[in-house]
């Protein structure tokens, strides 16, 4: 029996010291330390010593931290800003009122819109139909002033948040009160091209009277724009027949009106009288009028 005994005892230190060994060739693939091995009664037994100075945490992830809050909080700010603080007459804005107090119903039909971009352009459309100008802005004395030759001058006053409404106060010189504007999206009605229609592939395209500076641009799904002067742009829907264009278009009603053509070669469009030439893709004539 104590043979037994020194038996087991033998067996449990081989597998001890096995063990030992085992865990002490693993330790340094998760720890950094340093492995001797001492001559024991048993045999020889591998001890793992840790090292004492702990692995560099990595601090990258700190900096991406901060930069992030950083952004977070500029947005943050920008947004209040723009939401509650925004004094810039830049945006669209619709006349609701006059100034002889007369009201205007933002949802009506002809409704007049007002954009006015960052870089100092107007547009004003009304339906289908748009005017391009400029303007500038001044400040004197803390009033702010806008000036539109051909569309609107005077002091302005900016009031109001995104969430309200912004409102647009214009006051004229010897006008005694002033024009008031709401912050507004511009919408455009919709004219629907007829089921019927087929494209004119010589019709298609666009037609210029460099006389006059006038471009008509008849599209292949039915839909046309007329630009006049490079200012003015009339855009709706077209139908033609052998004798007429007809073309439908919305100012502050939908309008329709006739016009009379002709084909005068292939390059030449004849409308109202007048000869169209047409246009290559670039903008130039594809034949000079004394040529066409």
């Amino acid at each position: 029996m104590e043979e037994n005994k020194d038996f087991f005892a033998e067996t449990e230190n081989n597998r001890t010291s096995a063990e030992t060994n085992n865990d002490a060739a693993e330790t340094p693939a998760k720890v950094k330390g340093t492995t001797n091995v001492i001559a024991g009664e048993d045999g020889p037994t591998a001890v793992f010593t840790a090292d004492s100075t702990p692995a560099k945490k990595k601090t990258i992830q700190t900096p991406i931290i901060i930069a992030g809050v950083i952004v977070l909080a500029f947005i943050a700010a920008f947004f209040v800003f723009t939401s509650f603080f925004n004094s810039s007459i830049v945006g669209t804005w619709v006349l609701v009122e006059d100034s002889n107090g007369a009201t205007y119903d933002e949802a009506g039909d002809g409704v007049t819109y007002y954009t006015l971009d960052k870089d100092g352009n107007i547009t004003v459309s009304v339906g289908t139909i748009t005017q391009k100008s400029t303007y500038t802005t001044t400040s004197e004395n803390g009033t702010d002033y806008v000036n539109s030759t051909n569309v609107f001058s005077g002091s302005y006053a900016i009031s109001g948040n995104i969430f309200t409404g912004r409102t647009f106060k214009l006051t004229v010189d010897g006008v005694e009160n002033p024009y008031i504007f709401k912050s507004a999206t511009v919408k455009k009605p919709e004219l629907k091209v007829p089921d019927t229609f087929e494209k004119s592939d010589k019709l298609t395209g666009n037609w210029n009277i460099p006389s006059y500076d006038i471009t008509y641009t008849f599209n292949a799904d039915g839909t046309f724009i007329a630009d006049m002067y490079g200012s003015i742009t009339y855009e709706g829907v077209y139908t033609y027949d052998n004798e007429k264009i007809t073309i439908t278009y919305y100012a502050d009603s939908e309008t329709t009106i006739d016009i009379p053509y002709a084909f005068d070669g292939n390059d030449t469009l004849v409308m109202n009288g007048m000869g169209y030439y047409r246009m290559n893709d670039d903008g130039s004539l594809v034949a000079t009028p004394d040529q066409a």
